[in-house]
Formats: structure tokens, C-alpha cells, sequence
């Protein structure tokens, strides 16, 4: 839907109409965006104005710098209107981001929730963030195994009127809530109305299933391996608790690659194109000055090769592009490696054979290059001894910016660390240190 017709559908609400039609709240987050950058009051008239379950389907959709400022601005009464009508998973959501926003204000809203919210919102949001049952949600279409198909049809129903969306399977389940299988909507639309989930249950396979205590890499795994758009979750017992969807996975996703994207760029994570400049040259601030350390220490070790560079101009000019290619090699392995580990492909348990071949590969790479700098250097400076200074020096360096790439992410996310974050700051400094330190060494017991 284009933002004119999103603009037509708020203007008839506004003036007292019922439009007819339906509008997503992505396209509606999409046109108060645009209305946002040019009038602050129309972009709260405008919000203010939707219905309650599209508003709080649209505050969602909103970057998260304008989540804050409506938390910040609207009543507990308003806001606890908005988790009501919300699926149990983006209720929890939201009450948690009122929670980093103001403690007070959370528990004024919480308190004036029903019973039936705040108990799901309490059994949803004591899982950790890298837990299965953090992207739970307990809305699913349940049968029992001795319902008829055309009862379960009735429950479909029963539960797009009370809003609830992605749902593209149901769960069968036995007489003490334990799933037996899953079936998708168009499969079922093939069978007889009359016939019960007894009746035709042999024909599905045993469900692909998860429990809400297991990794959310686990998850992402089986989604991915399987192909499934919703993905039932159980208690260690097998009971059904609830389901994780395809949408809430995606976001995962998304976040994840943001998250290492940024890390690797030592960006915070949680920054985006319409936070305030304040608050980015905060965050950027950080690591910046994190940077300056590193730099000096690595301005430290070259000090200690002081007289062998005012003995050899030529050092000054060459040692930069030791460093600058080590870590370009070792950025190219970190990123291979933080990526596999986001999507459960590496761990410690199979970083052998990986590791061989990306020592392989940097050693080959050391080879190549130090062969090309070398002769590069003799071309340049007519120094034999220089030139294999330089060889050396790329070779080692490339085959540690190999070796470190490799391991340190791994060894990171061993001792409970983002490896995103840490291994760039480590790695980096530490390959700079090496460069510097191996031309310079070589020079001096090789040249001088």
C-alpha cells in the first residue's frame, strides 16, 4: 500500500469514518515516519488516532528512538491498552521496553493489566534473551486429538477476531496437552469436515519441536534445516506451551547480523539513522577512545625500535602496510568466523578442521603477499636485506592474523562474551603489535 492510501485511511478516522479498508501497521509505521520528519504534533495526532490494536501493531514497527519518546510521553493508562491487545510475545516486548525507559512507569502499567496478562507476560518474561522461550508467544491453534476438523475450523476463527496473526499450522495434542503432531492450513483444507484429528493423524510425521529452554542458535537451525514458518515449543515433559513464528525469527535474524556488522565496527548496536547526534557521538565516543589506547600501544612498541628507524628511513614508509594487511587478513577470518558461530555452524567442539584450513589459506596468503611486498621493496628501496625483512614480516603476520581470527571469537564466546564486540578489539590491536613489532625485529637482526 502506498503512503497516499495510508494518509486517506487515517484522514477518514480522523474524521469520523469507519474506513474499509485494512491497512498494515509496517505501511502505517512507514507514513508516520515521513509525517515525523516534517511535523511532530500531526505525527501524535495522527498515532493517537488509529484504532488500539493498529496503533499498538504500529508502535512496534517504529525505529526504537520513537518507541522511547511515546513510552516517555504516554499515560500508563494508554500504554497498558496498547499490551492488552498485543500477542503475548510482543506484550512482553513492550513491557520491557518500558521497563528500560522507567522502572515506575513499568510497574504502573503492569498493575493495570488483567490477571490473565500479567500471568503470561511473568511466565514469558523470565527467559533469558538467548533462550527459545524469549521469542515465545502462547497464542497457537490447539486441537485435541478427538476433535473434528470442523470444530478446529471454528477456533481458527475464533482467533483471527481476537487478532492473532501467522498462523499457518496447528498443533494436535493428546488429552494431557502433549503435541502428537503439526499440520499445516493447507493440508488440512484437504480433509473431510467431519472427520476427527484421530482419524488422519498417521498421515503426519512426528513434529519438529523445540523446548523453551534451548538456544535461540537451535532454533535458527531448525527453522532454516526444516523449512517451518512456526515452530511449536514444549516443556521438557513435551507438553505444548506455545509457539515461535516465522516473523519474530526474522527480526532475530536481522538483529543478530546488525549486531555483528555494527560490533565489528565497534558501533553500538542499538544505534540507528534517527537516534540524536548526542547520543551517537556517545556511543561512538567509546570506542573511540579504546582505539586511542590500542594505537598507543602499538605506538609504544615501534618506540622501541626508535634508532633503527632514524638508521633506516625507509622503515617509517614500510612498516603502515604490514600492519594495514594483517589486519585486513585477520577482519576477512574474524567475520567468516563470527558469522558461522551466529548460525550454529562452528563452535569449539568442531573448530579443528576449520581452523587447518584458514591456517592454510593465511599461510598461503603470508607466502603470496610477502613475496609481492618483497620484491615491490627491492624494486623500490634496492635493499636485499629490507626486502626480506618485508617478506618475513607480511608472511608472519598474515599467518597470525589467520591463526587469531580463528581462535579468539571461539575462545570469546567459550568464556561467555559477545565475540563480535571483543575479538575485533582484540584482535586488531594484537595483529597491529605483531606488524609493527615482526618488520621492525627482522629489520634489526637482519639489517643493521
Amino acid at each position: 500500500m502506498n503512503l497516499k492510501a495510508v494518509d486517506l485511511y487515517i484522514k477518514k478516522i480522523n474524521n469520523g469514518h469507519t474506513p474499509s479498508v485494512k491497512v498494515e501497521d509496517a505501511d502505517v509505521a512507514d507514513y508516520l515516519e515521513s509525517v515525523k520528519r516534517e511535523d511532530e504534533k500531526r505525527f501524535v495526532e495522527y498515532l493517537n488516532s488509529l484504532p488500539t490494536q493498529l496503533k499498538a501493531k504500529t508502535f512496534l514497527e517504529l525505529p526504537y528512538v520513537y518507541q522511547v519518546e511515546i513510552i516517555e510521553q504516554d499515560s500508563p493508562e494508554e500504554l497498558a491498552k496498547l499490551i492488552e491487545v498485543l500477542e503475548s510475545d510482543d506484550a512482553t516486548d513492550l513491557i520491557q521496553a518500558i521497563a528500560t525507559v522507567s522502572k515506575t512507569k513499568e510497574e504502573e502499567v503492569f498493575g493495570l493489566l488483567s490477571d490473565k496478562k500479567q500471568q503470561t507476560i511473568e511466565q514469558l518474561i523470565h527467559y533469558p534473551e538467548n533462550q527459545a522461550g524469549s521469542l515465545m508467544q502462547t497464542e497457537l491453534l490447539k486441537v485435541e486429538v478427538s476433535q473434528t476438523i470442523e470444530s478446529c475450523l471454528e477456533q481458527l476463527r475464533a482467533l483471527k477476531e481476537r487478532g492473532v496473526s501467522h498462523i499457518y499450522y496447528l498443533f494436535v495434542v493428546d488429552s494431557h496437552n502433549k503435541l502428537l503432531t503439526t499440520i499445516g492450513m493447507d493440508d488440512l483444507i484437504l480433509e473431510k469436515m467431519e472427520a476427527t484429528f484421530a482419524q488422519i493423524i498417521d498421515k503426519y510425521p512426528t513434529p519438529h519441536a523445540i523446548t523453551s529452554h534451548d538456544s535461540i542458535d537451535s532454533v535458527l537451525n531448525k527453522i532454516e534445516k526444516y523449512d517451518i514458518s512456526s515452530l511449536p515449543v514444549v516443556d521438557r515433559m513435551g507438553h505444548l506451551i506455545g509457539r515461535i513464528t516465522h516473523d519474530d525469527i526474522v527480526d532475530t535474524m536481522q538483529e543478530s547480523a546488525t549486531k555483528q556488522i555494527y560490533a565489528l565496527s565497534k558501533i553500538h548496536q542499538s544505534e540507528e539513522l534517527e537516534d540524536t547526534y548526542v547520543n551517537v557521538t556517545k556511543s561512538r565516543a567509546i570506542w573511540l577512545f579504546i582505539n586511542l589506547i590500542n594505537v598507543t600501544i602499538a605506538s609504544v612498541v615501534i618506540g622501541m625500535f626508535e634508532e633503527s628507524i632514524h638508521q633506516i628511513v625507509a622503515l617509517a614508509i614500510l612498516m603502515p602496510i604490514v600492519a594495514n594487511m594483517a589486519g585486513s587478513a585477520s577482519v576477512q577470518t574474524m567475520t567468516v568466523t563470527v558469522r558461522q558461530m551466529a548460525i550454529g555452524k562452528l563452535d569449539l567442539n568442531n573448530l579443528k578442521p576449520v581452523f587447518i584450513k584458514e591456517m592454510k589459506v593465511a599461510l598461503g596468503n603470508g607466502l603470496i603477499f610477502g613475496s609481492i611486498a618483497s620484491m615491490v621493496t627491492q624494486i623500490r628501496f634496492d635493499d636485499v636485506f629490507i626486502s626480506i625483512s618485508m617478506g618475513l614480516a607480511m608472511l608472519l603476520s598474515i599467518t597470525m592474523a589467520g591463526m587469531l581470527g580463528t581462535l579468539t571469537p571461539v575462545l570469546i564466546k567459550k568464556a561467555n562474551y559477545d565475540p563480535a564486540i571483543a575479538s575485533s578489539v582484540i584482535v586488531l590491536t594484537l595483529i597491529d603489535i605483531i606488524g609493527f613489532f615482526s618488520f621492525l625485529w627482522f629489520a634489526t637482526i637482519i639489517v643493521l
